[in-house]
C-alpha cells in the first residue's frame, strides 16, 4: 500500500467546507483533482517539499 501524501498549505489560505486551512498548516483532500489543481497553483506542496524562497511568488 502506498503511503500518503501530506500536502502543506503555502500561499493563504483554502476553505475545505466549513474548515479553514491557514498558511503552514496541512491540508488534505480525497479527492486528487482538488490536489492536482492546488498543487498546479502552488496553493500547496507536498511535505519536505517546500518551495524555496526565489520559486515564491511574493505579489509583486
Amino acid at each position: 500500500m502506498a503511503a500518503k501524501i501530506e500536502y502543506v498549505v503555502v500561499d493563504g489560505c483554502i476553505q475545505d467546507g466549513a474548515k479553514i486551512v491557514k498558511k503552514g498548516e496541512v491540508f488534505m483532500s480525497s479527492d486528487k483533482e482538488v490536489l492536482e489543481q492546488l498543487v498546479e497553483e502552488r496553493k500547496i506542496a507536498p511535505r519536505g517539499k517546500l518551495p524555496g524562497k526565489d520559486e515564491q511568488d511574493d505579489g509583486d
